[in-house]
Order: C-alpha cells, then structure tokens, then sequence
C-alpha cells in the first residue's frame, strides 16, 4: 500500500471494516465468484490487527456462518463452549433477583456458540486471505469519494502528524482506493456511514438511538463454574424507562464475560454507565459467577438498538451499508452477528451482478429483506419502543410481539422523535453526589474506569492532533452548568475531566466507542479519525 501515495490503487471493491458483516462480504465475493472472474477485494481497518476493535458479547447464533463457511470451518470457529444452561432474571436490587420461570422460546440460545468476538473476526479474515481477498489495517478510512453522484472509492487518513499539524519524519499521506463498489462495514455509529446518509437522506423512517456496552473478561479459579452457562438479567440497576440489562457467559472453565448494557436515551445527566456496570457486578445474582475472579480485559462499544424503523436505507450509487452500519440488529435479543453475516452474504451477490453487468447493486435491498435476520428485526420492531413507557409495559410489548409473529401492534409505536443527545434533563442539586453514593469499592474484581482502560489495552500517539473536537468551547461551559458536564460520566474511558473547572480531554484513553459524540446534550463534542492503528487492541473480547 505505501506505494500507492502518488498513484491511486484501483480495485473492485473496496470494503471499509474488518468486522464479521464486511469479512463475510469479502467471502462470500471471492468464493461465489466463477474462476477466472473473481473481483479483487480491498478491506481497510482501522485497527492494529484483525479484530482488535471488534466487540461483542458473544452469543452468536450460527445461522449466520449457513451457507459462508463450510461445515468444517463452522467446526474449527474459535470458541471453546457452547450455551448448555441458560437464565432470565429480574434484579430488584444487589441482594435479590428472581429467576423468570418461561422465556419465550426465540430467546433461547441453547447450543448457540459462545466466546469472544475479536477472535471470530480475526479468523474469518483468515478464511478471506486464504480465498485471495486483501487485508490491509492501521488505515483509518475518513473520506468517500463522489463523482456524478456515484461513490468511487475512498481515501485514507494521513499517518505521522504532530500535535503541531505538521509532517513528522515518518508522515504518510493521504492513499486514494477507487473502487467499482465501496461496501461500508463500519460498525454502529460509523463516521462515513452517518455523513453519507445524513448527506444523501438515507435515515430510516425513525431516527437510531443507540445504547452503551461495557464488557469485561474475568478469570475465575478453576473448578468453580460451568463453561456454556449464561445467564441475562434486566431491572436493578437500571433506571425504570431506561432500556438496560447485563449478561454472565461461562466462555470456557476459568473464564468469565460480564457486560452491562445500557440506552443512550437516558434522562438524568447523573448517571453512570461504569458505576452502574460495577453495581451489576456487584449483585448478590452475578457474585455466584464470578467471585473469587480478576478482571483481565475491558471493552466497550455502542449498539444500535432501533431496530427496523431506524435501519438505514442501505444503498447508494457505488456503495452498500452492511451489519451494524447500517443499524441491522435485533433489538429484543440484542444479538447482530448473524444478522450481519447475512448482510454481509447479501451484498456480495448483489455486488457480482453489479460488477457484471451494472445493475445489481440497487437489489441489495430486496436480497437483504429475504434474509431470516431481517425477517426477525421486522417481527420486534416496536419492541424497543416499548420500553420508552417502563419496563413492564416493554415485557407486555415483547411478549406481544412474540406471541403474534410481530404483527402487533398493528401501528408504529412513537418513539425516538428526538435524538438521545435531547433526552437529558436539567442537573438536579445533589444529584451526582447520591448517584456516586454506595460506590463498590475499587477492587481487582471491580476496577475503576482507568484500570479498566489499561487493561483495554488502548494506545494512541499523543504527539498527533485529538481527534475529539469540542467545537464551541462556549457551549461547555453552559453545559456544566446545566447539565454538570456529563461527559465526565458517561465516557467509559475517562477521556472528560473537569481540572479546575475546566475540561480536559485525554484522547489517549479512547476506546472508539463514541458515545460522546451521541450523547453530549449540546451535540458540541465531533468524533473525528486518529491516525490508524491507534484505538483499543482487543485480543479476546
């Protein structure tokens, strides 16, 4: 690729992410192709290595690898349990829960794989290379290419910049890829994803709204607990009206994954994601899971949770939206791998045609609506909706859904009128000091949020410019007064600090998340690309 900073590369497709929904386009491209025609296929990421900024849960279910990957692949995935016992349960609090006694059977994910999904990424990128597709990362993607109203590649963002904004001795500049078909796999809140359908009215009929995922991986003594037990919960601590809940998955015999999920779309300015993952972990139901155990790895991301009336409009002229991107989850189980690998599938064939004669990409969205994960976000898609007026009326709403095959309500519930940044409330006084009251104490089984961040294993240069722009420095100082400058909350990473009354950003903790960029109230905070490679280096979240 370096030789490619005065002539631009040329390829067939180009493919923005090396997550599961552009891996599986990337397969599915060069495997589908007929010898002889086979298209070539550039992925670019942003990441250190393959899979180093991907996270999940994972319980994946495997309907997505169908028809990609052959049975013995299936059988070699890199995943060391499946699901052999599963619970529901209601927390009323750290002491007491109550585990509900029947689930809905599309809820179940017995025999489901589960583990981690940085290493699922990086073997499928195995699978890519061997098929001849080409993966290059460390190169953060930050602009498309327009011509005539077509996307026609992209281009890379410059290497090797001083926090000065001059070249320093090992500058890289800009690299143009063009491209027959760009395909955007960038993962929830995708920077290119959402000025393209900003730019080009591609939102769907609701707006998205997004939640915060926290995960931690814990080591446990051996011979303390079952690998493939996983259990959900939702209620404490969750604000009633907020849409959250956490998971325990057993990955293996001494490994624990615990994560905490909460919506963006909360009101009060006080809350704390981190705090209220620690509180999770320290209920008295999650303490029989991982006592004894030390935290070993951190994550987070965003999810987009609007599920089917927020999905984009997945197509444009020269370039298709896949996975997360495009906001293709299942809001009721919470689960998109398999919806995008079938995206991902999807794209690919209608990738082929437009390569052949011109005019396949436009039906990506008939080939992307006759897929089962599609079929499923339609069937829940009031449900997260549901939960905007409290969690039983949610329940009620889920069940609903379920027992009717979606077809009820027969209208499209309300919701999501307002973007999650204008759903915050006025700071009420002694609000952040009752939120933070009660605190877990710090502990290698409940690390602070720098701890955490450590253990992310997060790096960028700090000699190039931040890449978070505040940008309206006015703004911030209405927003600590107003709102007590929630940034310094809801950051999983710490990034925000308040020195001396003045904010201070430390874009060296980053973990790419962006929640700022979603929920700062006054939407006065831009998420903007640092130099590739920099970011969290996941390794087994």
């Amino acid at each position: 690729m370096s030789d490619a900073k005065k002539t631009p590369v040329e390829t067939d497709v180009l493919i923005v992410g090396a997550g599961p929904a552009g891996m599986a386009a990337a397969i599915a491209l060069r495997r589908s192709a007929p010898e002889g025609a086979k298209p070539r296929v550039v992925v670019l990421d942003k990441g250190r290595s393959p899979g180093s900024h991907v996270l999940s849960g994972a319980i994946i279910d495997p309907s997505g690898f169908e028809g990609l990957l052959s049975p013995e692949e299936i059988g070699k995935l890199p995943v060391e349990a499946h699901v052999c016992k599963e619970s529901f349960r209601m927390l009323f609090g750290p002491r007491k829960s109550l585990k509900v006694p029947w689930v809905p059977p599309l809820m179940h994910s017995r025999g489901f794989p589960v583990g981690s999904l940085t290493k699922i990424a990086a073997y499928l990128c195995s699978i890519a290379e061997k098929e001849g597709a080409e993966i290059y990362t460390g190169y953060a993607v930050t602009e498309l290419i327009e011509e005539n109203g077509r996307i026609v590649g992209a281009r890379t963002g410059e290497k090797g910049v001083g926090k000065d904004g001059k070249p320093k001795s090992n500058h890289l500049p800009q690299e143009e890829i063009r491209a027959a078909v760009t395909v955007l796999a960038e993962g929830g809140c995708g920077i290119l994803t959402g000025k393209l359908a900003e730019a080009k009215g591609l939102g769907g009929v609701r707006r998205q709204t997004y939640a915060l995922a926290i995960k931690e991986l814990i080591e446990v003594p051996a011979g303390t607990q079952t690998a493939g037990e996983v259990m959900h919960t939702f209620g404490y601590p969750s604000a009633d009206g907020t849409y959250g809940g956490g998971f325990v998955y057993h990955v293996s015999e001494t490994q624990v994954m615990a994560g905490y999920v909460y919506s963006l779309d909360y009101r009060r300015p006080e809350t704390d994601p981190h705090l209220l993952f620690r509180r999770f972990k320290a209920s008295a139901a999650v303490q029989k899971h991982i006592a004894g155990g030390k935290t070993a790895a951190y994550g987070a991301k965003v999810i987009p949770e609007g599920g089917y009336y927020s999905a984009l409009k997945p197509y444009f002229p020269g370039c298709v939206i896949v996975g997360d991107a495009a906001g293709l989850l299942d809001s009721l189980r919470i689960k998109g791998v398999h919806i995008a690998l079938q995206s991902g599938r999807a794209a690919a064939r209608a990738i082929l045609a437009e390569l052949k004669d011109g005019r396949g990409l436009e039906t990506y969205p008939e080939l992307l609506e006759r897929t089962r994960g599609w079929k499923e976000i339609k069937r829940v898609r009031n449900v997260r909706a549901s939960f905007r007026h409290g969690t039983i009326p949610g329940i009620i709403g889920a069940g609903m859904a379920w027992a009717t095959c979606g077809a009820f309500p027969f209208w499209r519930l309300r919701g999501f009128e307002k973007p999650d940044s204008a759903e915050m409330e006025p700071l009420k006084p002694g609000a952040i000091e009752k939120e933070a009251a009660g605190a877990p104490p710090a502990s290698p089984l409940s690390p602070d949020r720098l701890t955490d961040v450590f253990m992310s294993g997060t790096i960028h240069d700090e000699d190039q410019p931040c890449h978070l722009k505040i940008l309206d420095p006015a703004k911030c100082a209405e927003c600590r007064g107003r709102y007590g400058a929630p940034c310094t909350r809801f950051c999983p990473a710490e990034v925000y600090r308040l020195e001396e009354g003045r904010l201070q950003i430390d874009f060296s903790n980053c973990l790419h998340c962006k929640t700022c960029k979603i929920k700062c109230p006054l939407e006065n905070i831009d998420w903007t690309f640092p130099q590739g490679g920099d970011g969290p280096r996941y390794t087994r979240m």
